[in-house]
């Protein structure tokens, strides 16, 4: 099933209304000197963040807007706004919950990023590989850090009206005093009003 039939079967079944703006969606939420700590809550908490650091007001969607996941991104930032390696690289779980269900579960993302491995989908494979051999005065090829991004195989639905949220499960690791972000990217409507304007 396509992410555009899955998308319109799911908010069929719930009754939304399917005559929205068709569109690739990216949404985003930003939580500020998280510190040393064993998880995070990402589109939990709005509250004193601007434009930039996130594009929503809630941790639901419009009644008339919904969306399907294909990405995930994550991103550390350090008080300077250099991208650093999200967690440390440390061994961490993400888990994505739609409502009341668990729709992605304990997913390892420290392969998915610098040195540590083979990326899940081999598209980001030793991207943030290190400059130990490079000669001094060479061309850099490729970005020594760089966000950690998984794109999931399956189709992710967040209905219209339905709380979400992204979990971030880890040991102790410290994620500095600047600011970490989630991304969500993929398919979505968007409100139209039709032909009234």
């Amino acid at each position: 099933m396509s992410q555009i039939n899955k998308l319109a079967y799911v908010d069929n079944k719930l009754g939304a209304t399917s005559q929205g703006q068709q569109t690739t969606r990216i949404i985003f939420n930003t939580i500020i000197a998280p510190g040393t700590t064993n998880g995070l809550s990402f589109f939990t908490s709005f509250q004193g963040l601007t434009n930039g650091q996130t594009n929503l007001v809630q941790n639901r969607l419009d009644s008339a807007e919904s969306m399907v996941i294909k990405s995930i991104w994550l991103a550390q930032f350090n008080s300077g706004g250099q991208l650093q390696n999200f967690g440390g690289e440390q061994p961490s779980t993400l888990s994505i919950i739609v409502g009341n269900q668990q729709v992605v579960k304990d997913l390892p993302i420290q392969f998915n990023q610098g040195d540590s491995g083979q990326a899940f989908d081999r598209l980001h494979a030793d991207g943030g590989s290190s400059y130990a051999n490079v000669p001094p005065g060479a061309f850099a090829e490729k970005q020594v850090v760089q966000p950690c991004e998984i794109r999931l195989l399956t189709d992710i639905v967040i209905p219209p009206q339905v709380s979400f949220e992204v979990r971030i499960q880890a040991n102790n690791v410290n994620y500095g005093d600047g600011a970490v972000v989630c991304a969500l990217s993929g398919y979505g409507k968007i409100f139209s009003a039709g032909n009234t304007f």
